[in-house]
């Protein structure tokens, strides 16, 4: 009996472990991405909740840009299916648009303009975000951290809506994270030439998509890649042992980021994220009037939204930008705040506020874990690095951006890597637990 009973637990045991490889699990992720799409499709078909979603499974309340988009994507998917490939290439469309249109021209004969013609580039852009975070936490910590940071992503409810729609963010997503994998990796590993020129230069084509992608986010762009830099230096002299193969890699990945911010002309149309140049000779205060800019800008985009938090608040000074650190840490990493969890807004029911609430409140219990993480792995570089990048992202757009609903949207390349932090601090949480659970029957 004993011997059956091990012999079914070893077959067991394999069986998890070959659902658990890679592929098994992508094809996994892909079939449920499918699944929530044609669900929430079929939500708007049907009208199941009018007002949430229109028949064409966009989320038009939540996403202003839906319906846009999808206008724009379908004029120029018909360009393309009348063959007139010059005009499709030349057209002044953004960059995602683009691409939604050929998913238009390939799947709209059969499933219109909806999000199911969208599907094959969310659900792309879904996977490869999975991947990227895997890889991120496999890097920082181990597999283990890397799969529950995976996993928890891909459920995270509002994501997931995101990765359905027709939006730029997947794309940025993708972007961004392999772009901060390069320069983890630049930190964590000991690179020769050949590689580390190939892995500056490939970091430098991953920013010039960001750039395309979404280029109202250069600042945040440099920032990393210059905070990644000053850490390569400061790990090198704590450490006593000079990498130059490194370092000269990082040299690279930083003049092609800065580069084609400069060189690249600006396209986007709202502009909110776009700071301007000052004439004020002094760099901190140049630094704080563009901030500023950028904030009003923000404030005149959404100027009767509901879900604006400190409208009023202009940005002036290098003195006043301080005096808001506080206030713009809270904003970027605790909001939207319990007044907004059961109200209605303006453009969203209580039942979204309420989701947002209970997700508030998860990331709560993730920024509490990161911390468990960051602690129990803080001798090493690559761990502060992550947790420094997340923080300044975090500040960053709380500094700027007022209006909730935005804010939720453009946070989550740097509440991903938040996340990645608290897997790993759960995973230790676990361990200690079983620990303390093993002594007490052992006793």
């Amino acid at each position: 009996m004993t011997l059956r009973t091990e012999a079914l637990s070893t077959a067991k045991d394999i069986a998890t472990n070959d659902w658990l490889r890679p592929r098994h699990l992508l094809i996994a992720a892909a079939v449920f991405h499918l699944v929530v799409t044609l669900g929430f499709y079929g939500v708007g078909r049907y009208q199941a909740l009018p007002g949430t979603f229109d028949r064409n499974g966009i989320s038009f309340p939540n996403d202003s840009d839906g319906p846009e988009v999808r206008e724009e994507a379908t004029r120029l998917s018909e360009t393309l299916v009348r063959g007139q490939i010059r005009d499709w290439l030349i057209a002044a469309s953004p960059f995602h648009i683009t691409l939604y249109s050929i998913c238009f021209a390939l799947l709209g004969p059969l499933f219109g303009a909806t999000i199911l013609s969208a599907e094959p580039l969310n659900a792309l852009c879904y996977l490869a975000i999975l991947v990227l975070i895997f890889k991120l936490g496999q890097e920082t910590f181990n597999q283990r951290a890397g799969l529950i940071a995976a996993v928890t992503v891909g459920l995270w409810p509002s994501f997931l809506l995101h990765t359905t729609q027709l939006h730029k963010d997947p794309l940025f997503l993708v972007g961004m994270l392999g772009f901060i994998l390069v320069n983890l990796r630049l930190l964590s590993r000991k690179f020769s030439w050949a590689k580390a020129l190939v892995t500056g230069t490939g970091g430098g084509v991953i920013a010039v998509f960001i750039w395309i992608v979404r280029d109202n986010m250069g600042g945040l762009l440099i920032a990393t890649v210059a905070l990644g830099g000053a850490m390569l230096i400061v790990q090198q002299f704590r450490e006593k042992h000079f990498q130059a193969a490194n370092l000269v890699g990082m040299a690279l990945l930083i003049v092609i980021s800065v580069g084609v911010t400069r060189v690249v002309p600006n396209s986007s149309r709202a502009g909110v994220f776009e700071w301007p140049e000052t004439s004020s000779p002094n760099p901190l205060t140049r630094i704080a009037a563009q901030i500023g800019n950028a904030r009003q800008r923000f404030v005149n985009a959404y100027p009767n939204s509901g879900s604006n938090v400190d409208s009023n608040v202009q940005l002036r000074s290098m003195r006043d930008l301080v005096h808001y650190l506080p206030r713009a840490a809270a904003i970027g990493f605790f909001a939207p705040f319990p007044n907004m969890w059961l109200a209605t807004g303006r453009h969203v029911g209580s039942g979204a506020r309420l989701l947002s609430g209970l997700e508030t409140m998860a990331m709560l219990v993730v920024e509490g874990l990161a911390l468990i993480g960051l602690w129990r792995e803080r001798r090493r570089f690559s761990v502060w690095w992550l947790g420094l990048v997340a923080a300044m992202g975090m500040i960053s757009l709380g500094l700027v951006v007022v209006n909730i609903g935005a804010l939720y949207r453009l946070r989550y390349v740097f509440l991903i890597l938040v996340i990645i932090l608290a897997a790993e601090g759960a995973a230790q949480t676990l361990d200690w637990c079983k620990k303390k659970r093993l002594v007490r029957s052992g006793s």
